[in-house]
């Protein structure tokens, strides 16, 4: 990675996310669509691995789930339906031997509890393994993400800088602009930055923003 790129992701994108959790308040409760999938994954995935929701040290909450939670942000990107899917990273190998899926994790390390996929679980966090439009995305190891999350309605959510950074990443050809939107909203009065954080979304592209945030699928 250029020194340039580490410069940018740990500086200035983890400036603009904080930012953004100080400008665009979480709510106080999770969406509706966010709550029911917590509300199963508490007994498909935590009961299963016997997680307690608030170790922050045993998974995190991946993907497009982080930005749920924002009802200014939701409304901002067009996320009028509620969350597609919850992705939920578990490296601990220990954790799925003792839930008895060990043939799983020697196999990909992927469980799927619900027969229609809204519920996953997995050991990394690389979407590039699902190929395709995702086989170039580069995102920070699993280690780095999980020092990183927040524990947010009591449950640990990847951070918005690395939401962020996955989503530009699958759109280098707009990443300079991108960049240089979020330079710009960094600089400006709180009161600006909706405006600046709109265009954000429409030059990365706000259709493919939406799926991104609203579709997203291993």
């Amino acid at each position: 990675m250029k020194l340039s790129n580490i410069y940018f992701k740990e500086f200035t994108l983890r400036k603009f996310t904080k930012n953004v959790d100080e400008e665009f308040k979480i709510t106080e409760g999770a969406s509706d669509g966010l709550e029911t999938l917590l509300a199963s994954a508490n007994d498909l995935i935590f009961k299963k691995f016997n997680i307690n929701p608030g170790d922050r040290s045993a998974y995190f909450i991946a993907g497009s789930a982080r930005l749920y939670v924002y009802q200014e942000i939701r409304d901002l990107f067009g996320l009028t339906n509620p969350l597609g899917d919850l992705d939920i990273v578990i490296p601990n190998k220990e954790l799925w031997v003792n839930a008895g899926l060990e043939e799983a994790y020697n196999n990909g390390a992927i469980y799927r509890p619900t027969n229609d996929g809204t519920i996953e679980a997995f050991d990394v966090w690389d979407p590039s393994k699902a190929g395709g439009a995702y086989a170039d995305v580069s995102v920070r190891s699993t280690q780095e993400i999980m020092s990183d999350t927040t524990l947010i309605h009591g449950y640990n959510f990847m951070s918005l800088l690395d939401v962020i950074d996955y989503k530009m990443s699958l759109n280098r050809d707009k990443e300079k602009e991108v960049s240089e939107l979020i330079h710009k909203f960094n600089d400006s009065n709180p009161g600006a930055r909706t405006d600046l954080l709109r265009s954000i979304v429409e030059t990365i592209g706000l259709a493919k923003t939406k799926e991104f945030l609203g579709n997203m699928k291993k």
